[in-house]
């Protein structure tokens, strides 16, 4: 609930009850327990919200794409005929089940971006981000080491509640456990600037739903 937030000077909005990562995503997130779909169930939640983002990839060298937050891995699926692809997940008892969807793709478990700090500089064109960076509390973090995983021209596509207008959203978005942050545009464009990231543009599958590119 939206009263479960703080708003901040930039006009964003923080929980003030969000739980900690690891007692909610290794806890069997992705099932009926949590109420929330199985690997499986949720392809169909995705197909739709996928092609915004592949209208976005670039195709620049090395055309290697990581996915943070990548299940179910369909998309890592259907873009992997033409890309080497990597995919970042938190619990790997769903291992199986992502890889099914993504047979050639590289996965690695654990939290970003602690998981990916062993990884070389500007190794990937693409990075793909989806319902993940309001579930991260240091937003900074989370674009800086996007950035320096970026080649130069590389894009960074995020999906996540963000308000376009001043405190205009889906009031089921204000889901205070896990969605740590509901970010206003100017607030992620400053975080963003600060880190190297450009825009290259913004749009909106559907209200909670918004979806920024940025290139390196």
């Amino acid at each position: 609930m939206r009263e479960h937030y703080t708003k901040t000077p930039e006009g964003s909005y923080k929980s003030n009850y969000f739980k900690k990562p690891e007692d909610i995503y290794l806890d069997e997130y992705w099932s009926a327990k949590q109420n929330h779909s199985t690997i499986h169930e949720q392809v169909f939640n995705v197909t739709e919200k996928n092609e915004l983002v592949k209208k976005w990839i670039t195709d620049i060298e090395p055309k290697r794409i990581l996915e943070i937050a990548c299940a179910p891995g369909i998309l890592m699926g259907d873009l992997s005929a033409n890309y080497e692809t990597h995919g970042i997940e938190v619990d790997e008892r769903y291992r199986q089940d992502i890889q099914s969807l993504c047979q050639s793709s590289e996965l690695y478990f654990g939290m970003f971006p602690e998981v990916s700090k062993d990884f070389e500089s500007g190794i990937f064109s693409n990075i793909i981000a989806l319902d993940v960076f309001e579930h991260i509390e240091d937003g900074m973090a989370f674009l800086k080491e996007c950035e320096r995983l970026l080649v130069e021209g590389g894009r960074l596509i995020i999906q996540a509640p963000i308000m376009f207008e001043p405190d205009i959203m889906d009031e089921k978005q204000f889901h205070e456990t896990e969605h740590i942050w509901i970010y206003s545009i100017d607030h992620v464009l400053t975080m963003a600037g600060r880190c190297g990231l450009l825009l290259v543009e913004y749009s909106q599958w559907k209200l909670g739903h918004e979806q920024i590119v940025f290139e390196k």
